[in-house]
């Protein structure tokens, strides 16, 4: 591990709680987010775009100053995926932009019942690699695995996928308090999306996908049951996708909905992630390993619109996942900064 050439400050990490305490305060947290949103719905409604952006702007801004726990998460993983060569004002200046760009993309999510296809249209500023990538596989009438990740604004790039023609269905964590994710639900919907539980049997996604329907994943988060690098760190990752793939052939197509300078959107398609079944036990996490780097070659161009807030590698850094890190990785170096107890030079 590189030794900082300076004295690097990064938040450190809290004692783990609970499991049942977390799940108190995440039902609390959403509680407290589903009373927010209804209360502005109606307000943000009013507002043109230009002005619920700068609306946007402030909830984020003000996110950052008052949400000090997931701050802290946000620069500790800055800090494990960039080490000493993001410094630590860089962090922090980054991190606000994250809050700031979270806070936008919920004012459009709030908004997106006015949306028509001429409206979302106007906050498009152009699409990359749709025509080429996604285009020719709808042609052929085979499923898409559309995947993405929290970064952007995904919920965007679902509706513009449905508008030009092909018809979605996102698989979805459920929150765990019930009013909000019916009114999730609700707005998705609305949109012509088809929604999944994120539980839901793996049959109903096979169903959908053998039939030429086509579904959209966010395989970003701290679960599944694979490790494999993410910003050269291990990382737990579903290996969900690559599995659907080598069952059903379906095309594997990473693609997102960028946020530009004026807060329209560019629509990012890569190509397809070659997902070939060798014979080996280790094909789905080769296969998701492609997908993480993917993801992270368009983290590393807009790394100030990925959801750091996430405690992405906690599972990885479970002593239980300790012996199933692949070789060639130091452990107790980037546990040590993950934890946030590194990089003292």
């Amino acid at each position: 591990m590189e030794q900082a050439t300076a004295k690097t400050e990064v938040p450190k990490r809290r004692d783990d709680r609970d499991p049942a305490d977390r799940l108190v305060r995440r039902r609390l947290w959403q509680r407290a987010v589903f009373a927010l949103l209804l209360g502005m719905t109606g307000y943000v409604h009013r507002l043109d775009r230009r002005k619920a952006m700068r609306l946007g702007e402030r909830l984020g801004n003000i996110a950052y100053r008052v949400d000090g726990r997931h701050r802290r998460q946000a620069e500790r993983s800055l800090y494990l995926a960039y080490g000493d060569a993001m410094p630590r004002a860089e962090r922090e200046a980054m991190v606000r932009r994250v809050f700031v760009n979270f806070g936008k993309s919920l004012i459009d999510f709030i908004r997106a019942p006015l949306l028509t296809p001429e409206s979302l249209n106007e906050i498009v500023s152009g699409s990359e690699g749709f025509e080429e990538h996604v285009r020719p596989v709808m042609a052929q009438g085979k499923a898409i695995i559309a995947l993405t990740g929290h970064i952007g604004n995904w919920e965007i790039l679902a509706r513009w996928v449905v508008s030009q023609g092909l018809p979605l269905t996102v698989v979805a964590r459920d929150p765990e308090d019930a009013a909000l994710g019916a009114y999730l639900r609700r707005l998705r919907e609305g949109s012509g999306l088809g929604i999944l539980s994120r539980g839901s049997s793996a049959r109903d996604i096979l169903r959908l996908l053998k039939r030429g329907s086509s579904v959209a994943i966010l395989p970003d988060q701290n679960r599944g049951n694979s490790i494999v690098p993410f910003f050269g760190v291990p990382a737990t990752t579903v290996d969900g996708p690559a599995s659907l793939a080598l069952h059903t052939g379906a095309v594997m197509i990473p693609g997102y909905a960028i946020r530009q300078p004026d807060d329209r959107y560019h629509m990012l398609f890569l190509p397809p992630i070659p997902a070939e079944a060798t014979g080996s036990a280790n094909d789905a996490e080769r296969i998701m390993a492609g997908v993480n780097n993917a993801l992270e070659s368009v983290v590393r161009r807009y790394p100030d619109q990925w959801l750091w807030l996430h405690d992405r590698w906690r599972g990885a850094f479970e002593e239980r996942n300790r012996n199933r890190w692949p070789p060639g990785y130091d452990y107790e170096a980037l546990r040590q900064r993950w934890s946030g107890s590194g990089g003292k030079g």
